[in-house]
């Protein structure tokens, strides 16, 4: 495989030492060449290689991130007006939506065994094809010698009841496709049982919500694990070379000059030794979207560590919690009337009060997530690679904001959407807008069936950010090719 028709993975070495941008895209010129050799970019590719620490741990270089409080008016303004406010957490959730949320976080790891099998079957099926396919050479030495002594009907292909060819190079690919919309209706099916828990049965919206944003991210996990396999599974069957699934690492400094390193990633673990289990039980629970054979392992589960970051997430949420009940909910139930009467000066009063609190809520939202609970999920798994964000708060561009604030989105988007319409043809823009097509429609599941507001707010938030990303990209610094 040539440096040309390799496909870009930014963030190696270079990103964890500071002294790399992250997420150079591949040259126009890669992509194109790629093309016109034949090959095509696969799902398969890599995007785990390294035991990498996540920015803001002390294992990284040093990132600071501060925030002022200068508010203190504000908050004792609010105590005088509303005193305490706080109530035990879920009492105001009924008991009937607790069970139903139980029931459908419970239902859907029904559909993680139902691609398991499904895998299965066809790991069977391949192991099969790929013995046939080993023995052919000497059934065409056969069918040669026959074919020499006169008997025309050697050279016919063995032919089925409904006179269709039965060489395992057809059935395999016949096979191929049926598993692949098998698995459409199972991605199906994880998306519409919570879809329909929260809108018809469970009332309450951020319980609702907790059952769609669990069978989301099953949903893109369970799709990368399909389109991973299926290309192993054809490479297996016919032969392809391991090459093909590896890529070298393509990064630019800062100045721009190329930091190629001619390295490759190989899996520890092969098709179909990978069909297992234990091992899609691991990539449900890892911290990624992106299935892989296998990941890069750390080698000590650090106890200190895994507590502090307990510690954290139980801080955390505290604390977003007692800013949601003492001062998000009574701005907005103030801000009821103002809606209701179309007040636009009491509706901006409304917003720019919200404004202080819904940073800090924000903030402590994704250090919760991002870092506290994504790091502790991954040292109990020994899970090597922490870029679970970049460093977005350094962001020059929108664009660039929506590359680093969230890794494994991006990534899979990146690895399973963008690159692949790339590389059969599809323009950079056109590819763009896919994406945030897809993604606008999942914020929209995700904000409108829990709340029952389906009015096309968040998918328009969410669509609109391509006219931002091309408005602000003057005003941000440029990047290297």
């Amino acid at each position: 495989m040539t440096e040309s028709t390799t496909t870009t993975c930014a963030k190696e070495e270079s990103i964890a030492n500071g002294t790399a941008l992250p997420d150079i895209p591949p040259k126009m010129e890669d992509l194109k060449s790629s093309k016109k050799t034949g090959s095509s970019y696969k799902h398969t590719f890599p995007v785990h290689t390294k035991t990498i620490p996540s920015p803001l741990s002390k294992e990284a270089p040093p990132e600071m991130l501060l925030l002022f409080g200068n508010n203190i008016r504000l908050i004792i303004e609010n105590y005088l007006k509303y005193g305490f406010l706080l109530s035990i957490p879920g009492s105001s959730v009924s008991r009937q939506d607790w069970i139903l949320a139980a029931l459908t976080h419970a239902i859907l790891p029904i559909n993680l065994i139902l691609a398991y099998k499904l895998e299965s079957w066809a790991k069977e099926r391949a192991v099969g094809y790929r013995k046939r396919r080993s023995d052919e050479p000497i059934a065409q030495e056969s069918t040669k010698a026959v074919a020499a002594g006169g008997d025309d009907d050697a050279l016919k292909t063995k032919k089925s009841a409904k006179g269709q060819d039965l060489s395992p190079e057809e059935l395999a690919r016949k096979e191929q496709s049926t598993v692949g919309w098998l698995h459409v209706f199972n991605l199906f099916t994880i998306v519409a049982w919570p879809s329909f828990m929260s809108y018809f049965m469970i009332y309450h919206p951020f319980v609702a919500m907790s059952c769609l944003m669990n069978g989301l991210i099953l949903f893109l996990k369970m799709t990368s694990f399909a389109l991973v396999n299926h290309e192993l599974r054809a490479a297996y069957i016919f032969g392809t070379p391991v090459d093909t699934f590896q890529h070298m690492a393509k990064v630019h400094d800062i100045s721009g000059k190329d930091l190629t390193k001619k390295e490759t990633f190989q899996y520890d673990v092969q098709y179909p030794d990978n069909i297992t289990l234990k091992n899609i039980g691991y990539f449900w629970l890892a911290p990624t979207l992106c299935y892989q054979p296998s990941y890069p392992r750390t080698t000590v589960f650090r106890k200190s560590f895994f507590l502090k970051r307990v510690a954290e997430i139980v801080t955390c949420l505290g604390m977003m919690y007692f800013l949601v009940e003492q001062y998000a909910t009574p701005t907005l139930q103030n801000s009821v009337r103002a809606f209701d009467e179309l007040a636009f000066g009491t509706i901006l009063e409304r917003v720019l009060k919200l404004s202080t609190t819904s940073v800090i809520i924000w903030l402590l939202m994704f250090y919760t997530f991002f870092h506290s609970f994504f790091n502790a999920l991954a040292e109990a798994l020994y899970f090597g690679d922490r870029r679970f964000y970049l460093a977005w708060w350094n962001a020059t561009g929108v664009g660039m904001y929506w590359k680093t604030w969230n890794s494994p989105v991006y990534t899979f988007f990146k690895r399973h959407v963008y690159l692949p319409l790339i590389t059969s043809g599809t323009s950079p823009m056109v590819a763009s807008i896919v994406i945030f097509f897809i993604s606008a429609v999942l914020h929209e599941i995700l904000i409108g069936f829990p709340t029952h507001m389906i009015y096309g707010y968040a998918f328009a938030g969410m669509f609109l950010q391509i006219p931002l990303i091309i408005l602000t990209r003057p005003f941000g610094s440029p990047t290297p090719s």
